[in-house]
């Protein structure tokens, strides 16, 4: 298919079949472009030749370049990969990157490099509609973190795995509270820097409730500092792998797995489309690796060191409280034993309270 028109090349992927497996099915649009769909329904744009380069760290991240194997024979040839998800109208989506880089001179001259970084802002806004931005991903990897020890702490209990899957509910667009253990609950924040240092969209995520029960809510905040590292640390996927597998040893996935991965999918797809741990586990764009910047920090909130802006002291000026988003800036030890000095042993307890 040569100098497509949009609209044919639209129809033509809309119809093109997922294969079975690890094939793809190819359509070549000249010698160094071709769109594919992968056995997940996902499209793909393969470049071929040296790898390109993105001025975009949100591209950056979705970009793939190997040695790829024709499933009927021949040499392998190096190509960049773009990943976009399998929702239909995707395939207009790729339509269009690939008539733009055909437009912008992609296999005219040798210059793929420049063909591509005058089509980049078109695969930027591509990209922000089918995947999750960093912050939401270390935001979710934050809270698996939580997960897993909070499985982990139990030991052997089996009995207790769905109760601890039920606690977490950070998962829930417009949520409240990240994690709820009875009367404990806890607020997990996470930051690329070296500090605890945090926005928050409201007072309610600093404010105790009133229980049903009549109790007071023990509220926590658990601050965790996540940036990426080519060298060490963990992915999405790998978490996700590693609290699966404490929810089960099933060939199949059981209730409880099935379940995880319907929360995992629903965190932060409120505006777009989540993280399919089947379907894109592979994906470039979820295969950066975290490491710590420091140890998690569970501090009690309620204790009267923690200096925070009150509801009352705002309702006195003529700023209304319900408008106000803010950042905080804790240090490292607010007081003797606040931040936990054992945050694991901390959260053990209060899975056990259950």
């Amino acid at each position: 298919m040569n100098n497509p028109t949009f609209e044919a090349l639209r129809d033509d992927l809309e119809a093109l079949q997922a294969p079975d497996g690890e094939a793809r099915n190819l359509r070549w649009l000249s010698q160094l472009l071709a769109v594919a769909r992968g056995a997940s329904g996902d499209y793909e744009i393969f470049l071929r030749g040296a790898e390109l380069v993105a001025t975009s760290p949100l591209v950056r991240r979705h970009l793939q370049h190997g040695e790829w194997q024709p499933q009927s024979g021949g040499d392998p040839f190096p190509a960049t990969r773009i990943v976009l998800p399998s929702a239909p109208h995707f395939a207009s989506v790729a339509a269009l990157i690939a008539v733009e880089l055909l437009r912008a001179g992609l296999g005219v001259g040798d210059d793929s490099q420049a063909a591509f970084s005058d089509v980049e802002p078109i695969i930027e806004m591509a990209i922000r509609r089918g995947a999750l931005p960093e912050n939401v991903i270390i935001g979710l990897i934050g809270e698996l973190i939580v997960l897993r020890q909070s499985l982990l702490s139990i030991g052997s209990q089996d009995h207790l795995k769905g109760i601890i899957l039920e606690a977490w509910q950070g998962w829930q667009p417009g949520g409240g509270r990240d994690f709820i253990f009875g009367a404990n609950s806890i607020e997990v924040k996470t930051t690329q820097s070296v500090s605890s240092i945090h926005e928050f969209s409201g007072f309610h995520q600093l404010e105790a409730a009133q229980l049903p029960s009549g109790a007071q809510e023990q509220l926590h905040l658990l601050s965790v500092g996540l940036m990426p590292s080519t060298a060490m640390g963990e992915s999405l996927p790998t978490i996700v792998d590693q609290v699966l597998a404490m929810l089960g040893n099933d060939t199949e996935f059981g209730p409880l797995q099935l379940a995880l991965l319907t929360r995992v999918e629903a965190y932060g797809a409120a505006n777009g489309v989540g993280y399919r741990h089947a379907t894109m586990h592979d994906w470039s764009a979820y295969a950066t690796r975290y490491t710590a910047t420091f140890q998690p920090r569970l501090y009690r909130v309620a204790d009267t060191a923690m200096r925070l802006l009150r509801r009352e002291a705002v309702a006195k000026t003529f700023v209304a409280p319900a408008s106000l988003s803010f950042a905080m800036h804790l240090p490292d030890q607010v007081s003797a034993f606040n931040p936990a000095p054992r945050w694991q042993q901390e959260l053990a307890g209060m899975v056990h309270s259950l």
